[in-house]
């Protein structure tokens, strides 16, 4: 489907008052700018990669398995090994390698199990608060926390460098 010329002009609008007011702004606001419009399309990208994923559970008739009890926690490998499905609290996301290798840092190297879930909690309320928001996790004492630490234990180990 294509955009409505509606809403096509509106963003031709928008774009041109951003384009006027962005040569206003210093470097540090331009900075800041652009580190929140990549934010944005990230954000974007992370929905259209849960569509797709949701589609291709569809697709293959198991929508009803991929949906996990609202308690648990699992991970499953794309096939090109590029992303990690993670279902969580009855929701499924999805991360990018890249995404998921802090997780892992954080629970082998946190001093404690209470530790461990402070940052995971700290750094996914910073990085993906979709994930929070869609399993329902609103604190760092929630059972899905937990869950998530044992999950990320039970299948990834850390690398030595």
């Amino acid at each position: 489907m294509g955009k409505s010329k509606a809403a096509t002009s509106q963003r031709a609008h928008l774009i041109k008052e951003l384009t006027q007011t962005v040569k206003r702004v210093d470097e540090e606001g331009l900075l800041f700018l652009l580190r929140q419009a990549k934010v944005l399309v990230r954000n974007a990208e992370v929905e259209e990669l849960n569509r797709e994923a949701d589609k291709l559970a569809q697709t293959r008739g198991r929508k009803a398995q991929a949906q996990p009890r609202a308690g648990s926690v699992g991970f499953e490998d794309s096939p090109d090994g590029k992303m990690v499905f993670l279902s969580i609290g009855g929701t499924r996301k999805v991360l990018s390698v890249e995404e998921l290798k802090p997780l892992v840092r954080i629970c082998y190297s946190a001093q404690t199990k209470s530790d461990a879930l402070s940052q995971l909690f700290t750094y996914l309320s910073r990085e993906r608060r979709d994930i929070l928001a869609d399993a329902g996790i609103g604190s760092r004492s929630h059972g899905l926390l937990e869950a998530l630490f044992y999950a990320v234990r039970q299948k990834y180990k850390l690398k030595e460098r």
